[in-house]
């Protein structure tokens, strides 16, 4: 009598090789997962149970991994919506900057106004004269500045420079007033009647309107600071 005893480990091994070999088939053969959507512990645990899944020969448990996989699957489909509704990024980062307002019309010439009180200039002022002098926009304002006693006085103010200042007119009695230009050579008042003449270029008074002073050198413009989004 032949003693198949001898024979039952090399028939086991043969067994569990078959077995293994038709589990790994059954894996490569399952569809493969769509590119990840949503968090990646979803899907990872996607890819977990789908492998449990193609191995799996209880219906029970086939069961209960799919209604965790519909769950899974539903998270993924969520997280795939909420990207696809996330608004691209314009390719022009000023695609939306405000509409640029449009530059303010300055007017050169003379206006005399009702006195005001201007806190930040220390004075009272009464009228204005405005132009371009040697390239630069230049404002010059007459008035009274609070000093003890008060001092009849122009300020000049020259734009986008460190250059003006307060010039005062001791002779003048009271507040002083523009009353003409002629070029940059202008033409005050004051509350007495006197006439006085001032040279904007020059940044002096002097005695006539005729009266030929020395220009004074335009101060170095401050550079702007350089726009993101030219205009």
């Amino acid at each position: 009598m032949k003693n198949w005893s001898k024979k039952i480990p090399s028939v086991l091994i043969a067994a569990a090789a078959l077995i293994l070999l038709a589990v790994m088939v059954k894996i490569l053969s399952a569809p493969q997962p769509s590119p990840a959507a949503g968090p990646a512990w979803v899907e990872n645990n996607v890819q977990a149970l789908q492998a449990t899944l193609a191995i799996s020969t209880n219906p029970t448990e086939e069961a209960f991994i799919q209604s965790k996989l519909d769950l899974l699957k539903r998270i993924q489909a969520t997280s795939a919506g909420a990207l696809q509704n996330v608004p691209e990024k314009p390719a022009d980062v000023c695609a939306f900057r405000p509409t640029a307002l449009p530059t303010p019309q300055r007017t050169p010439g003379v206006e005399q106004f009702t006195p005001e009180l201007y806190e930040d200039l220390q004075g009272k002022l009464n009228s204005r004269w405005q132009a371009e002098v040697n390239g630069q926009w230049v404002t010059v304002l007459a008035g009274t500045l609070y000093t003890d006693p008060p001092q009849a006085a122009l300020w000049v103010v020259v734009e986008n420079t460190a250059d003006g200042g307060v010039m005062p007119a001791p002779q003048a009695a009271g507040m002083l007033q523009i009353v003409s230009a002629d070029q940059a050579r202008l033409t005050l008042r004051d509350e007495a009647g006197t006439i006085f003449y001032f040279d904007v270029a020059g940044r002096a008074f002097v005695s006539s309107p005729d009266e030929i002073i020395p220009t004074l050198a335009p101060q170095p413009t401050n550079t702007p600071t350089a726009e993101i989004c030219p205009p």
